[in-house]
């Protein structure tokens, strides 16, 4: 079996469970994971190439399963079939970009050659800015939108950045969120980024947006208080999750840690701080951008970062890899769920970002859809309290050049979040990541109960969560309320000690003018 027809294969096994429960309970047919069931991640990020099979239409699992009705119809325009895409009238420019996709269905193809053919067509892409956005998309492929807010272009060669970024994320052959589509919004300098991602915030009908870049006073330091927190929150409140990467330590050399807490990037208590791990040497974590909320994987993982054919590929690592690779696994959960609930289920509203058919299978009667509706919130906490620690220590480097160490006290917590998830690395990657799926998603619909969490957990995350707020801003979707008593200093967990009392004596960082930034 294809890589790609078990990818469909598992999704299928995952909506069973609660498909049969709905039939026996409601008479209306189980959603068919179209249009009104999709799911948009954003790529924040530096260019990329679509001429690869990872963002072919024709390669999407949904394309390779017995249901037509779950294809997106990825030739016609966004707005004529994706729930809550804007009019049109409201861009400054709105067409297709047309690439050869019967081209880059050759399994052997060049990218480089297929790029250089289409170049004059790329070369029209203009720049959008806050205020005039020109959208264009890309007929055939999961690409529902490609801009550029800065100064360079879209495209870039299968080395960009961006390339791993967005193949870690929707990648049709290594992505986590193989289901998904893609809206890629190129950046070049800091001001850029930051219309970028506001703008992006401000679409409900973009799902997830993940960042694997993040600004600083000097090397890579994490210093920084230059982003619209207020608009991060608003998002976040609206339903829409928005990740950002902790950082490869200072200077980007994988050796002495970066604090994510006093960078409005990192550091807001709404965002998904992401930190990155070995999968060898056993597991093995360096915490090189720390705190953070949980882990993915930073080396040797599997993307087509660096493809030389439309379907071959290379790996690509750091923090830079783990968000995107987390962040996929969170938007393939939520299509997951969404596909499952009969009707139209494709909502960001007041925090809702799925509806469905109040109650769960009878593994969990109590599950997050219990009420009918499925908010960010709980989606956001299921992902950190379905992640497994790997048990581990520290490594010196994250290029796989130290050696395991015993964890230290509680700052293994900070270094690896709640855990870690492995996504679809190595030969193992689909009998890896179909049990962290259904770690996601079972719970959530009531066929399997949620991981038991380890003790001390709730405690640390409730300082962690205190003090983010105390930096950045108070809500109402973190661990710490605002009035719960803080767990006492204790020794035994300095991390969490410094979290609960010396980190409510720095200086608030409300401010995007800060002089931090």
């Amino acid at each position: 079996m294809s890589l790609r027809r078990a990818l469909a294969a598992g999704l299928a096994a995952a909506l069973l469970p609660l498909t049969a429960v709905l039939a026996a309970d409601d008479p209306a047919a189980p959603g068919e994971g179209g249009p009104q069931d999709a799911v948009v991640v954003a790529v924040i990020d530096s260019g990329f190439s679509p001429y690869h099979h990872d963002y072919l239409a024709s390669e999407m699992p949904q394309a390779y399963d017995a249901d037509p009705g779950n294809d997106l119809p990825l030739d016609a325009p966004p707005h004529e079939w994706l729930p809550g895409f804007p009019d049109p009238s409201t861009f400054a420019a709105y067409s297709p970009l047309q690439i050869d996709v019967d081209a880059v269905a050759d399994p052997t193809a060049k990218p480089a050659a297929l790029a250089a053919a289409d170049d004059a067509a790329w070369s029209t892409v203009q720049r959008s800015t806050s205020d005039a956005v020109h959208y264009r998309w890309l007929p055939g492929t999961k690409v529902v939108g490609a801009l550029t807010f800065g100064s360079g272009r879209v495209l870039d060669g299968t080395g960009a950045h961006g390339m791993g970024t967005a193949s870690s994320a929707v990648g049709n052959l290594y992505g986590t969120c193989p289901s998904c589509a893609l809206l890629f919004i190129q950046y070049g300098d800091r001001a850029q980024a930051e219309d970028a991602i506001e703008w992006a915030m401000a679409q409900p009908w973009i799902d997830v947006i993940t960042n694997s870049y993040g600004f600083s006073l000097v090397n890579r330091d994490r210093f920084y208080a230059g982003s619209d927190t207020e608009a991060q929150r608003a998002a976040v409140e609206r339903g829409q999750q928005v990740f950002f990467s902790a950082g490869n330590g200072q200077e980007n050399a994988f050796l002495v840690p970066n604090t994510t807490l006093f960078s409005s990037q990192e550091g807001p208590d709404w965002i998904v701080t992401v930190t990155a791990g070995h999968p060898r040497n056993s597991g093995s974590y360096t915490g090189t951008g720390k705190p953070a909320d949980v882990a993915g994987l930073g080396t040797d993982y599997p993307t087509s970062y660096g493809a030389t054919t439309t379907t071959n590929g290379g790996n690509f690592g750091g923090t830079s890899n783990a968000t995107p690779q987390v962040a996929g696994q969170y938007a393939e959960a939520l299509y997951r769920i969404r596909t499952a609930l009969p009707g139209a289920s494709r909502v960001q509203t007041g925090g809702v970002i799925a509806t469905g058919p109040a109650g769960c299978a009878a593994a969990r009667p109590d599950c997050e859809l219990a009420d009918g509706v499925l908010t960010g919130r709980e989606l956001r906490d299921r992902l950190l309290q379905s992640a497994v620690s790997t048990g581990k220590g520290f490594d010196v480097g994250s290029q796989g050049l130290g050696q395991p160490s015993p964890r230290v006290l509680d700052t293994y917590r900070a270094a690896e979040g709640h855990g870690t998830y492995f996504g679809r690395w190595a030969k193992d990657r689909v009998d890896r990541y179909e049990p962290e799926m259904q770690r996601l998603v079972g719970p959530v619909l009531g066929t399997s109960a949620p991981p038991e969490r380890p003790a001390g957990e709730r405690e640390y995350f409730v300082a962690d969560s205190a003090c983010r707020q105390h930096l950045w801003g108070g809500w109402s979707g973190g661990y710490w309320d605002g009035k719960a008593p803080l767990p006492a200093a204790d020794p035994q967990q300095p991390t969490r000690t410094f979290l609960a009392g010396p980190c409510r004596d720095l200086p608030q960082l409300l401010s995007r003018d800060n002089p931090t930034s």
